[in-house]
């Protein structure tokens, strides 16, 4: 036995067209008076506001001390490896102001050390920076949270640097500044993990010096070697006390 379902089924198709084209139409009429209408968008309220706002790290007013040590990365005849110790004032949550010395380890590098065994070519008759004070500048510029794991986070403070300072060589003291970006771990409210990357640009001795440098030349004079601008990239690493 044999149903025929084309006839309803046109029959409920027919309806259901019927009864949407009613519906548009009476939707195209629907009036609203103007008052009723929404005239702003508005931001949504929250019933805790400290919640929203709340930091576990607070620095407005703290003093910070610093440990760290550097690498100067671009460097090709001075291991130029510094240790270096810093204080810091937090006038407000965004600004730190501070002062930074640095003690120079000032050996040759591997390379000028390949030179010498290769060529004879004996680099520590150059003159070699010994210490460093500097300036520092310190805006944060982001305050985060970190998820380390389901139920433990780690605060970071994202900032940009600046400083300003002199560089003691051998010969003479040289000015410098440094500029770049540094990211701030914290495993308590007080201690944190520093990394800084900056651009150091500062005038220095040149190294090389013909009939100086060779082991049979004749010793030169520390203040006879030429001076120019140096381009450096410095790696920081360090930790940090805030109280």
């Amino acid at each position: 036995m044999r149903v025929n379902v084309l006839g309803p089924l046109v029959i409920f198709a027919t309806l259901s067209f019927a009864v949407i084209a009613d519906f548009a139409a009476a939707a195209s009429d629907l009036e609203l008076p103007q008052e009723e209408l929404a005239k702003e968008t508005v931001l949504p309220i929250f019933d805790r506001v400290e919640m929203v706002r709340a930091r576990k790290v607070k620095t407005a007013g703290k003093w910070e001390f610093a440990a760290n040590f550097s690498w100067m990365m671009s460097e090709p005849i001075f291991d130029t490896n510094r240790l270096g110790l810093s204080v810091y004032k937090h006038t407000d949550e965004q600004t730190a102001w501070g002062a930074q010395l640095y003690s120079y380890n000032a050996g040759l590098s591997d390379y000028a050390k390949q030179l010498h065994s290769t060529f004879g070519l004996d680099y520590n008759r150059a003159p070699k920076p010994q210490f460093g004070i500097f300036a520092d500048y310190n805006k944060k510029l982001f305050y985060g949270k970190m998820s380390i794991s389901k139920n433990t986070t780690m605060n970071t403070h994202l900032q940009g640097l600046f400083s300003a300072g002199m560089t003691k060589y051998e010969n003479k003291m040289y000015p410098g500044i440094t500029a770049g970006v540094g990211y701030k771990f914290y495993f308590s409210p007080t201690i944190s993990l520093r990394t800084d990357l900056r651009l150091f640009i500062h005038q220095a001795p040149i190294p090389f010096k013909k009939g100086a440098i060779v082991s049979t030349d004749p010793v030169p004079d520390k203040g006879s070697f030429k001076e120019r601008i140096h381009y450096t990239n410095l790696l920081d690493i360090g930790l940090n006390w805030l109280f």
